[in-house]
């Protein structure tokens, strides 16, 4: 009701989107209902979509005047005559109007074009399946209908199919199932419990095993209005994400329909306006039933019995079918296999011989030993993972293949005749990884379409050809884990080269001396290259002149660079290696160009002022080096986003630290003993901090006075600085503060919270737990994870923090979530507006102990508008510049605010094992 602003004397259009079923036109009824008697003329114009392909736009302008003028048989001559008509005379009239099933623009531009054609007051509201509908007519606002959550699904349900709200005891587990199965989607829960109702529960099972094959007609054939409206290449894109690709993300998508020529960009836009697909963060999704539509299409291509007609193939029976029986043909255009179950060494051998139209290949059971005799020359995408055999099929010309994936297979060589690397003419991604039996390449890759190379852990190539002077486009290559000693001298033709791995090359001894001509190159990684390392120190990575190229040459574009795991000398003027390397890390410090840099693992004494030339560096490890303190000028580095000083057992104190600052990593470090005061009063965010084993830090009220600060913060929302609105703090401590109204003793916290809070009032949740080493365990870096719930329901994301704690003793982790965080997924979305009869809801956590962590005692708190204001009353700001040592923190914490000065224990939730997400 808020999107129509009833209050407001403008003309205001408001869209209802979603899928076909979702309820949108039964919303807009009830709306209509409960506002009607406001206005001086109302009209409810159902099914314009199906008026307008049978009778055309003059009869939806005819019925819209009858309505709104009160007349009976008005005659509008034509359309011209009818947008004149309602232009003319609705303009000092405050009317109501819905439009059902609108879709297209067109059939808007003749009914009401623009907000002026009527009165002050009035009120449109219009329903469709395309957003893209609603964007071009420039609605007010967009309302999308959402589906039932599971208590709103079984009320409608149980009346469907018993007439009253509980079903009976030996009822109860198929009604869920049945409610499972319409997920959400109101029509297929009403079309179902209809269905049943007075069947026994016998016939209860029978349709619930016939749904999975089946799927009921009426659903679907609503369903498919949607699919029947999209043009070719957008049903194309439909029924192969429906057959294959459902919940994969979306750069995986894009680059397998791009082979196919599907033009995926507008086509996957096209599917999400018209609510076919959805994204959850990088991975599309569409509705089990929606998906169910699409399979039902490509199923009806066909008999039953007869899926070699079909034109995708997905279910392994279908598959083992006709690779058994050899009955392929071609109508097969796509052919995903997850999973088989044998090993298909049964199948013949022959049977791609007749799929001459097969595009699209995809096996991802690394466990099949079938080795094919050919495969169809038509492929554009094959992506076989564990390939058995040692090469190819020599009947297979692969002129129109684009990607081309064999990772982890069996290969020795691709081809045993070069003439099949010159058919590659279009092949832009070659992927080998983890081939360990590949042995030969050709001696000159000439494939000037190609743009993705990867040997990694090709742990028998021991030389990379050369490249074509024609091979600009390749942007990638991968070659980290291969035996190489040198790379070709023809690098310096990959003009278009923006990434280099050659991480854990431990026979590369240098680099040629086009390699340092490369300006271009942004990101390298050398990480475990000791050969060539020790080799650039001594001056020995020699070009053609026998001269080591300058440091700055080297380095000056990269704007990523990865040097963890190899040793700096201590500096010893005595020798000329030491001498060498420390020259090149001077130098490396010149170099302003520089994005990331790791010099982790270094022993590195010292960090030098220096490091304030690296001007536009965001990223910097000194993890493991044995430095007693930063430069003062490291607050120079105003880009400088994330400081890892993991395991610096000598650094004692952080000098004042870069104002865009926002990740500090710090496990390990036993000798810090100050932080400087990192509280921003006119900034956005603060950082996050994982100061996990600095013992020195234990009971530092600063660091609670920092995550209060983001607290009073989160109503403008987190700082884009954080990944998916959450904040976290970790440090030594042993007292949660009692502003966290419910605490318990353990790893759980159960609270109830009335549903009119939650639904308007709240702004984030914020969890303490203290946790510390198992007595018997030895000491080592093991996630803690955060799992909360609602109603007993956990939800999808939970929180983590992993390889950032090592705990030595008690510590504390503070962290607060935002709304996004914990909605992003649309079933959680529907939990956190289930309540129960008396208008509560239940939130609850649960933290996870690991192997060798103990999760002591918990706090929650559910955080309000009104909780911002008392904090803002409240807090009180440590004056000095360092944090100190903090003594008597218990008294200290008793300052903050409570909702209920009572320390509550709840009952446990149930046992689930909770999906990680580890944030860095």
């Amino acid at each position: 009701m808020s999107h129509l602003a009833i209050e407001s004397n403008g003309v205001r259009v408001i869209g209802i989107r979603g899928i076909g079923g979702m309820g949108k036109t039964t919303l807009a009824r009830v709306v209509y209902k409960m506002i009607s008697n406001q206005f001086e003329a109302c009209s409810f114009i159902s099914n314009v979509r199906e008026v307008y392909e049978k009778c055309g736009i003059l009869q939806l302008q005819q019925t819209l005047l009858n309505d709104l003028l009160n007349l009976r048989d008005i005659k509008v001559k034509d359309v011209d005559d009818g947008v004149f008509m309602i232009k003319n005379r609705l303009l000092h009239k405050k009317i109501l109007l819905v439009l059902d099933d609108v879709n297209e623009l067109d059939q808007l531009n003749k009914l009401v074009a623009k907000h002026d054609w009527l009165g002050p007051g009035s009120r449109v509201i219009i329903t469709t399946r395309d957003v893209h509908v609603l964007m071009s007519y420039k609605v007010n606002d967009i309302y999308e209908a959402r589906g039932f959550s599971n208590e709103e699904a079984l009320i409608l349900f149980n009346s469907k199919a018993f007439n009253e709200e509980h079903p009976p005891e030996d009822y109860l587990e198929l009604c869920q199932a049945f409610v499972d199965y319409a997920n959400g989607l109101p029509l297929a829960t009403e079309v179902l419990g209809s269905f049943l109702y007075k069947r026994s529960s016998y016939e209860w099972k029978s349709e619930l095993d016939r749904l999975k094959e089946f799927p009921e007609r009426k659903i679907l054939d609503v369903l498919q209005i949607s699919f029947d409206g999209l043009q070719q290449t957008e049903k194309e894109i439909f029924l192969h994400i429906a057959c294959f690709l459902n919940y994969r993300n979306q750069e995986t998508i894009i680059a397998i329909l791009d082979c196919l020529e599907l033009y995926p960009e507008i086509g996957l836009r096209v599917l999400a306006d018209k609510s076919l697909i959805k994204y959850q963060g990088n991975q599309l999704w569409m509705h089990d039933l929606i998906q169910e539509m699409g399979r039902d299409i490509v199923r009806k291509e066909c008999p039953k019995d007869q899926p070699e007609k079909r034109s995708r193939l997905w279910l392994s029976e279908d598959i083992d079918n006709v690779f058994t029986n050899n009955t392929g043909t071609e109508a097969i255009q796509g052919i995903v296999l997850t999973f088989l179950g044998t090993e298909g060494a049964h199948w013949n051998r022959g049977s791609f011989s007749k799929m001459n139209r097969l595009k699209l290949l995809i096996i991802e059971d690394s466990h099949l030993m079938y080795d094919p005799k050919y495969l169809p020359n038509d492929l554009r995408f094959l992506n076989w993972h564990g390939y058995p055999s040692k090469n190819l099929p020599t009947s297979f010309l692969p002129n129109k293949l684009i990607e081309l994936h064999l990772c982890f297979s069996n290969i020795e060589r691709l081809w045993t005749d070069t003439k099949y690397w010159e058919m590659l003419k279009k092949l832009a991604v070659l992927n080998l990884e983890g081939c360990k039996n590949l042995k030969s390449l050709p001696r000159k890759f000439e494939i000037e379409s190609l743009k993705i190379l990867i040997l990694s852990d090709c742990s028998k190539i021991n030389t990379i050809p050369e490249f074509g002077e024609n091979m600009g486009r390749v942007t990638e290559l991968h070659f980290d884990g291969t035996a190489i000693t040198k790379l070709p001298t023809s690098i310096g033709n990959l003009s278009g080269l923006a990434s280099l791995n050659v991480r854990d090359c431990k026979n590369l001894m240098s680099l040629p001396s086009t390699f340092f001509n490369m300006t271009w190159l942004k990101d390298l990684n050398l990480c475990g290259c000791s050969k060539l390392l020790e080799n650039l120190g001594r001056g020995e990575s020699v070009d053609v002149n026998g001269q080591m190229p300058s440091s700055s040459a080297i380095f000056e574009t990269f704007k990523k660079i990865a040097f963890g795991g190899f040793q700096i000398l201590p500096f010893n003027p005595m020798s000329r290696s030491s001498e060498s390397m420390g020259l090149l890390l001077s130098s490396l410090f010149g170099l302003s160009s520089l994005r990331k840099l790791n010099l982790s693992n270094c022993n590195l004494k010292e960090i030098p002022n220096d490091i304030a030339c690296l001007s536009f560096l965001q990223k910097l490890n000194l993890s493991g080096n044995n430095f007693g303190c930063l430069p003062e000028s490291i607050t120079q580095l105003s880009n400088l986003n994330y400081l890892r000083v993991d395991n610096c057992a000598s650094l004692q104190s952080f000098p004042k630290l870069p104002l865009n600052i926002g990740y500090i990593f710090g496990f390990g470090c036993s000798s810090l003993e100050t932080v400087p005061d990192l509280l921003r009063p006119s900034s956005s965010f603060e950082p996050k901090l994982f100061l996990s084993s600095c013992s020195k830090l234990t009971g530092n009220q600063g660091f609670i006075d920092l995550f209060f600060a983001v607290v009073k913060k989160s109503p403008q929302g987190l700082s884009p600085n954080y990944k998916g609105g959450r904040y976290d703090v970790v440090f030594p401590g042993t007292e949660i503060s009692e502003w966290f109204s419910h605490q318990c003793m353990g790893d759980k916290v159960n609270i109830m919270e009335p549903f009119s809070h939650l639904c308007n009032d709240w702004i984030g949740i914020a969890v303490c737990v203290v946790f510390g080493p198992h007595s018997h365990h030895q000491i080592q870096n093991n996630p803690v994870i955060c799992t909360l719930s609602i109603n007993g329901k956990y939800m999808h994301h939970a929180a983590s923090i992993a390889e950032w704690v090592v705990a030595s003793s008690d510590h504390i982790w503070l962290l607060y979530l935002l709304p996004q965080y914990l909605l992003e997924w649309e079933e959680d979305r529907k939990s956190v507006w289930e309540c129960n009869a008396n208008g509560f809801r239940e939130i609850g956590i649960k933290i996870d102990n690991n192997p060798t962590s103990l999760v002591k005692k918990c706090g929650l708190r559910v955080v309000y508008k009104k909780d911002i204001e008392d904090l803002n009353r409240s807090m009180v700001q440590c004056s000095n510049n360092s944090i100190i040592l903090y003594e008597g923190l218990k008294e200290s914490l008793n300052l903050w605010p409570m909702q209920d000065k009572q320390v509550h224990t709840f009952r446990e939730c149930s046992n689930r094992q909770p999906t990680m997400l580890d944030e860095s």
